[in-house]
């Protein structure tokens, strides 16, 4: 059975670019609040260069951070030329430094900065999105996301119920997680609202999987098609995660070690933390559904039909001097992928 979502969007950035860690930033306050939209979006308000209440996107496989074309345009930033590759074909775009960012206690100057249209997050969330902030930014200071509270706490973090170790530092933050009994090494990401996996490097640790479905998705060239598989048991750390759904899309990797995505939100957690010092990270299980802030506002017609499927939104990046750096976005519908159903 296919299912097929609205406005979906992949981009895989491929940037073969030299980035150097900024210096820590200045903290001035340690919590900032947020709204939450489709569920586990975190967006927080900001400045960037001299324009103030510009909304981020809080998104830990980001990697550089990404800046909307209209503010580059707005600021007058130009840059050098880089190479964007899509699933199926390069764009140009462009790597700036933006004067100045701060975002809650976080204050940084001369950040380089992806460029790219991020006027779909508009299209499809409802508001502006402005920028999309990686562990560049975030990597500097251990943090805690409340999501219960509306929250983001930087510097100590509060120990929560469940825990798994890094694998990986910023700026790319993997942990593993045994499925079917394999170890898989995923990309922690709070911008992604499932569990994607590479097909190639799942063909060679699961022996069988049952595709249930298949979903359709579009990036900026062409349409493409992703497996939905049904796992039937995983854990994390000593979490035991039960059946999950996975979606497999084509190896993106490219070398980088790490076998797919792992969206926050599959965990259903009222809290989770990034803890730097320990490196370790934490998450609190929640009870009961957090309302979403597009759904206290008003309540708009589903984007999505409730019996169809849509796949996850999702981002991974990786850096670092002479690296490649990689970037999966994947653009869903408004609700989280927890709403899909086979028909």
């Amino acid at each position: 059975m296919r299912h097929s979502t609205l406005c979906s969007c992949v981009c895989i950035f491929l940037l073969h670019v030299s980035f150097c860690w900024a210096e820590p930033f200045s903290v001035h306050e340690n919590e900032v609040s947020f709204d939450l939209y489709a569920g586990y979006l975190v967006v927080v308000r900001g400045s960037l260069g001299k324009l103030e209440k510009r909304n981020f996107i809080i998104d830990s496989g980001t990697n550089p951070s990404v800046l909307d074309e209209r503010v580059a345009r707005h600021l007058g930033l130009s840059g050098r030329k880089e190479k964007l590759r899509l699933v199926n074909r390069e764009i140009d775009t462009t790597i700036v430094l933006i004067p100045s960012i701060r975002l809650g206690p976080l204050a940084q100057e001369s950040m380089p900065m992806l460029v790219q249209d991020l006027s779909f997050f508009q299209r499809k969330l409802g508001v502006r999105i402005d920028a999309l902030i990686g562990f560049d930014i975030l990597g500097t200071s251990s943090f805690e996301i409340d999501y219960a509270a509306r929250r983001i706490s930087f510097g100590s973090t509060t120990p929560g119920s469940e825990a798994v170790s890094f694998k990986t530092d910023p700026p790319l933050v993997t942990v593993e997680m045994m499925i079917e009994d394999q170890p898989f090494r995923l990309v922690v990401d709070t911008g992604a609202s499932d569990l994607i996996l590479f097909d190639k490097r799942a063909s060679e640790k699961l022996r069988r999987w049952q595709v249930t479905a298949e979903a359709s998705s579009w990036n900026m060239s062409a349409q493409f098609s992703m497996k939905i598989i049904q796992i039937s048991h995983s854990q994390l750390g000593n979490s035991g995660l039960g059946g999950l759904r996975a979606y497999l899309t084509a190896d993106q990797s490219q070398g980088l070690g790490f076998d797919g995505l792992m969206g926050v939100s599959m965990l259903r957690a009222a809290q989770i933390s990034f803890d730097f010092e320990r490196r370790l990270f934490t998450w609190q299980a929640r009870n009961s559904k957090i309302p979403l802030t597009m759904e206290a506002k008003r309540s708009p017609p589903p984007l999505c039909p409730n019996s169809g499927s849509h796949v996850p939104e999702s981002g991974v990046g990786a850096g670092g001097d002479r690296r490649i750096l990689e970037r999966l976005r994947i653009a869903d519908c408004r609700f989280p992928i927890a709403n899909l159903k086979s028909q």
